[in-house]
């Protein structure tokens, strides 16, 4: 293991400047240092895997957050009513879509939360000539306190002809998870980040129609999707999230609908099982047998949500769409889909805190606590997060070796979870993080300043380009 020499005293609030060998940082969602590590909780010090040890070493500028993504208010003001929706990135792509269908009458406010290297929001809306447009509106370098983006929609954005067309907002967000399956230990030398990688996507609908509300009963729903892209490592047997601030009270268990499916290709999928706070399926999967159970827990408060089935994909050599030469590209990705609805109402003006607890998935994205578990069952989570009520044994299993009051991060700093934005490649076996993403480096290093999309470059031939 290869230790840090630290230049000051360690403290929680980073307020130091470190050199850093065979370690890397990453955010995950929007407050969390993240540092790539290797090790090998059963004992065999590279996972098999290989791996050099070339990593440069880092100087990290005191205070610097790490922070790939941040909150924006935003205020969109239109003298006519319309519908509009608002983008990231200049495509205009559904996984860059923060809102969409948002009806505005007058001035609409609201909070949103943006790659950190976008400069620009977009704003797409209906023409009379049937044909939408877009037009950008700029970002100011860093939004504080009561800075706005504001957004004047176009005179020539038609109004809808019945506010019922408009009776639906969409709030978005989407990503990717990274693991390492080594928690507590912190061998450094296969830092690929890829035992496990899943995507994921969260869509909050709410009701924006009185009319609308008292056919369908309930105000907010979420639709949340997790896709296993790949399992590099021998030990995962499952994923999950953690929703915070959903409380079971804001959940009608009786509308709720868990699916199983093998995701296609342009929007093709496959059904595998069905069911309400749980599904389970057993069968022939990419060319093997195939168990997956996902279930739904709400015992504990928040929604405790996993997906087993990883320990049946890929075998132990060359590992499941992550090993050079064994890449099946278009197999399709086994999903699970669960679908949440509020508690049922009769006005939209009624429990705003279920509306609220529903939103701020989306916008405060600090609420998503995404993590995987092994079989010795330990669950390993992203930096700050606590473990679930499933989990008795982390203080045992941590083994004192974690920072204090700071869950999943060492004394070191190293970290075994990060989440990126959407798109984001892997890296192949025996690939370093750090090699397949170098501009991930000046960014550090400059405090933040340079290479904030350093997640859009990374270096051919070393991470998947297609899975």
């Amino acid at each position: 293991m290869i230790p840090w020499n630290n230049e000051t005293n360690n403290n929680l609030n980073f307020g130091i400047m470190m050199k850093i060998k065979n370690l890397m940082y990453v955010l995950m969602g929007t407050f969390a240092i993240v540092a790539c590590t290797d090790s090998d909780n059963e004992g065999v010090v590279n996972n098999g895997e290989g791996g050099g040890d070339n990593s440069p070493e880092y100087v990290i500028p005191a205070g610097f957050n790490f922070a790939t993504s941040r909150a924006v208010a935003v205020e969109v003001a239109s003298a006519n009513p319309v519908v509009v929706s608002l983008y990231s990135d200049k495509d205009c792509k559904e996984e860059s879509l923060l809102v969409g269908d948002l009806l505005v009458k007058g001035e609409k406010s609201l909070e949103l939360n943006v790659p950190i290297h976008c400069t620009n929001l977009y704003l797409r809306y209906a023409t009379a000539t049937a044909t939408a447009k877009d037009v950008a509106f700029p970002i100011a370098n860093v939004t504080r306190g009561s800075e706005v983006v504001a957004i004047t929609v176009p005179e020539d954005a038609v109004q809808p002809t019945n506010e019922k067309d408009a009776g639906w907002l969409f709030y978005h967000n989407t990503g990717v998870a990274m693991f390492e399956d080594n928690w507590p230990i912190e061998p450094g030398q296969d830092n690929d980040l890829n035992d496990v990688v899943f995507e994921y996507d969260l869509k909050v609908t709410e009701c924006q129609n009185e009319e609308l509300l008292v056919n369908q009963a309930y105000k907010e729903n979420l639709k949340l999707t997790l896709d296993i892209r790949a399992k590099g490592g021998r030990y995962p047997t499952a994923i999950g999230v953690v929703l915070g601030g959903l409380d079971k009270k804001y959940i009608n268990e009786a509308t709720a609908v868990t699916r199983i499916v093998l995701k296609k290709g342009q929007g093709a999928e496959d059904e595998l099982a069905v069911g309400k706070m749980e599904a389970e399926m057993r069968g022939t999967l990419f060319g093997k047998s195939q168990y997956c159970k996902v279930t739904v827990d709400t015992k504990n408060g928040n929604p405790v949500i996993i997906m087993d089935g990883l320990a049946d994909l890929g075998d132990n050599t060359n590992f499941f769409q992550t090993t050079e030469g064994y890449i099946n590209p278009g197999q399709g990705m086994l999903r699970a889909e669960i679908t949440l609805s509020g508690k049922e109402r009769t006005s939209l003006t009624e429990d705003l805190d279920q509306l609220k607890a529903y939103r701020e998935l989306i916008t405060n994205t600090n609420n998503q606590n995404f993590f995987i578990v092994t079989n010795s069952k330990k669950e390993i989570h992203m930096k700050g997060y606590k473990p679930t009520y499933l989990y008795t044994n982390y203080d045992a299993d941590s083994k004192g070796e974690m920072m204090d009051g700071v869950p999943y991060c060492n004394k070191n700093g190293f970290v075994w979870g990060i989440k990126v934005p959407v798109g984001t490649k892997h890296a192949y076996e025996r690939v370093l993080f750090d090699d397949a993403y170098p501009e991930f480096r000046g960014w550090v290093t400059s405090n933040g300043v340079d290479n904030k999309d350093w997640y859009l470059h990374p270096v051919g031939g070393k991470v998947v380009e297609a899975w």
